[in-house]
């Protein structure tokens, strides 16, 4: 017994002398320069050599509704898209006026109870009722009520007040109850200084005194230097030079103050410089934020990355709350649908700016080019359908522009258009479609050969740009849009029906080219349709729940149409239950990721663990309304309606002629049977479901334009347009 006391006495004297490491979290500093363009903090000479010493990422900033203060600072705060209101400014000291009453008093009468902080916001409640109508689960205040609960303590120093009182940097850290813990926000924090906007500046020296004091007490401290904000406003109203001045006296400032801050910051602190706020007017890639990561266990050249972008380099405003509570090794809430930052490999200032370059001229390409495309999809498909019963010209005419249709998919994800001007963009895509339709004539001699050529070429190269992360589609105008942040990585929509529809295509052209190898097409195309689909939903692939399940009904009414299968009772059934398997595999994939490694529907269905069927209510309303919306204003929800007519008059008139179709083309013709199967499926089951139904039905409407224009000029059939019906004349 006494050699078990003797034992257990050291084991505790030398827990006691040793004790085990703990990884420690420190603080985290964040310095808002809200309005701020990363060009003018490059070509800052007090400015650039700090970006040159810590890791670094462009910010997309979605929200809610604009990219304007008061949503980005709820959106910031809530670590989802949000939407802020006028009040969003209304953020006072306890003792400070506002319109006659003291902050306090006002905030007790609209939130029921005595403010514990120092600093008040009595705009949450508006704010957060105004959240409550989105369609998707927000949380205004959500970081900083995570901060509170878990015990940490909140700071915020500095306004933005220029013409109006402007504390709209308060809705970051602010708790659900509209409350920061410390810090000075009043007039105070400011000087009077006639030479800036305004007449005041802020004061460096009361700002650094103020974070000494609030640094000892605080786990996250932001400093909104309104000074940025200000210039900005003020900023019409001035002489460029004058400007130039001010801003390089504010940069002058703000070196001083992160000299200061960074011999004050411990090891385990991070200091982030975030520009999230883009300046007032922006458009196109200038929307795009900046952030700046500090701190001693920070690698400098290096940039950052999130799981929701998954692009070096660029991350969302929405990671910002969960990177700091991962910091402060605090749990992340479901809600929140940003992940936090991480690095990913060398890059500087130089890189980014590159990057938002091609951003931005992709984005501003994107409108013109599509426009385009669609118009012509309209004239020729229309066209066409009207020359089959009034022969204009001659249908091989009509046939060369409608494949050239066919072309564009494949061509804006091989040319290099992120290069080249708005112009020779154009023009590029246009003679190379024009040069890719005669090289098909010229290399096939029938138009089934073409469409096995031109469709398998498209499926193969989209299979191999997703296997190989995007690198193609990333700068394709039919590809990703960082700047609105639809999406980021996987499989788009525009390009995951142009994949379902090739392939179908593609595949079904092959059995009519070679009729003997009938059998080991069959199981080749299975094999090919099974991989496209787990492509689709593999998280490390295309990561599209809707396009899976797309792809999965256009490719089994496909294949059940080639082998004649029935639906019967047993066959749906047996369907059924491949696709509720199907769904299971794709969920176990997705929930055993990492929680920074899961997709959309690995978040999804936390959130349905945690707010049940509302949370499932909610994503069917945003489909739905998204999808109305889109039918009503997007361009491609007139190339889906003009598909529609296309088949519905060709199922009727040339009476006959979708019989003889079958007969000619029998594999073809199920494969438009699975194609439109697999767009109506992408109609349902997709946020932007109308993209994803007209790219998939293209390789539907044009191939049968095509081929019955063909069947009527082989067959020598003419159309008696008074009797409506065909007459074959052979």
């Amino acid at each position: 017994m006494k050699e078990k006391v003797i034992y257990l006495s050291l084991i505790i004297l030398l827990f006691l002398l040793f004790p085990a490491k703990a990884t420690a979290a420190g603080k985290v500093i964040i310095l808002s320069l809200a309005r701020l363009d990363l060009e003018q903090l490059t070509e800052a000479e007090t400015i650039s050599p700090w970006l040159e010493q810590g890791a670094m990422a462009l910010l997309n900033t979605g929200t809610a509704s604009g990219s304007i203060g008061r949503h980005l600072y709820v959106t910031m705060g809530a670590g989802s898209r949000a939407l802020g209101t006028d009040s969003g400014r209304l953020a006072f000291m306890q003792d400070e006026d506002y319109n006659g009453s003291v902050a306090a008093q006002i905030y007790v009468r609209r939130q029921g109870s005595q403010p514990q902080g120092e600093i008040v916001h009595l705009g949450m409640a508006e704010i957060m009722r105004a959240n409550e109508n989105l369609q998707h689960p927000v949380y205004p205040g959500l970081l900083g009520e995570t901060l509170h609960t878990n015990g940490k303590k909140t700071a915020l120093i500095g306004n933005a007040d220029g013409k109006t009182v402007n504390r709209e940097a308060a809705l970051l850290l602010a708790d659900r109850h509209g409350q920061i813990d410390c810090g000075l926000i009043s007039p105070e924090i400011l000087k009077e200084d006639a030479m800036f906007p305004y007449g005041w500046r802020m004061h460096k020296e009361k700002v650094w005194s103020v974070f000494r004091e609030v640094y000892a007490i605080s786990d996250v401290i932001l400093i909104d230097w309104g000074d940025t904000t200000r210039l900005n406003e003020y900023r019409p109203l001035m002489q460029e030079n004058r400007a130039k001045q001010v801003e390089e006296q504010i940069f002058s400032d703000l070196d001083w103050l992160l000299t200061n801050i960074k011999t004050e910051m411990d090891k385990e602190d991070l200091l982030l410089l975030l520009a999230g706020v883009p300046v007032a007017g922006a458009t196109g890639a200038q929307n795009l934020g900046f952030l700046l990561l500090l701190g001693a266990s920070v690698d400098a050249g290096t940039l950052l990355i999130s799981p929701t972008t998954r692009r070096p380099g660029l991350a969302a405003v929405i990671d910002l709350a969960p990177f700091i509570l991962q910091s402060l090794n605090l749990e992340v809430p479901a809600e929140m649908i940003g992940r936090a930052l991480e690095p990913a490999g060398t890059g500087g200032t130089k890189d980014l700016l590159g990057m938002r370059k091609v951003i931005d001229h992709i984005y501003r390409l994107r409108p013109v080019l599509l426009k385009t495309y669609v118009l012509l999809q309209i004239i020729f498909v229309l066209g066409a359908l009207v020359n089959l019963f009034i022969r204009i010209i001659p249908c091989r005419y009509f046939n060369g522009l409608l494949l050239g249709l066919l072309t564009i998919p494949l061509l804006l994800l091989y040319l290099p258009l992120e290069r080249l001007s708005q112009p020779f963009a154009v023009a590029l895509t246009v003679f190379s479609a024009v040069a890719a339709v005669i090289v098909l004539q010229f290399l096939f001699k029938n138009a089934v050969s073409r469409f096995a050529a031109l469709a398998v070429t498209t499926s193969v190269s989209l299979v191999v740009d997703v296997l190989r992360d995007a690198q193609l589609m990333k700068v394709s105008v039919l590809g990703y849009d960082p700047v609105s942040g639809a999406r980021y990585y996987g499989l788009g929509n525009e390009y995951m029906g142009v994949l379902v529809g090739s392939a179908i295509l593609g595949t079904t052209a092959l059995l009519i080219i070679w009729p003997r190898y009938r059998r080991q097409l069959l199981a080749a195309m299975a094999v090919y349709y099974l991989g496209i689909t787990y492509l689709m939903f593999s998280p490390h692939g295309g990561t599209n729940f809707g396009g899976t399940l797309t792809a999965v009904v256009a490719f089994i009414v496909t294949l059940a149409a080639l082998l004649q299968i029935k639906p019967k009772g047993k066959t749906l059934l047996f369907l059924f239950t491949g696709l509720v398997l199907l769904a299971a595999v794709a969920l176990q994939l997705n929930l055993s990721l990492p929680d920074n490694e899961q997709t959309h529907l690995g978040r999804t269905i936390i959130l349905l663990q945690n707010h049940g069927w509302q949370a499932l209510q909610e994503i069917v309303l945003r489909k739905g309304a998204m999808n109305l919306k889109l039918l009503r204003y997007s361009q491609w929800s007139r190339v889906f309606l003009a598909f529609l007519g296309v088949f519905a008059v060709l199922f009727f008139r040339p009476y006959g002629v979708v019989r003889k179709l079958r007969e000619t083309y029998p594999a073809i013709a199920a494969g438009f049977l699975g194609i439109i199967a697999g767009s109506l499926t992408a109609l349902c089951f997709n946020d932007s479901g109308v993209v994803a139904a007209a790219t998939t039905l293209l390789y539907a409407g044009v191939p049968m334009i095509i081929l019955v224009s063909q069947i009527l000029r082989q067959a020598e059939i003419q159309v008696d347009i008074n009797t409506n019906k065909v007459k074959d004349l052979t």
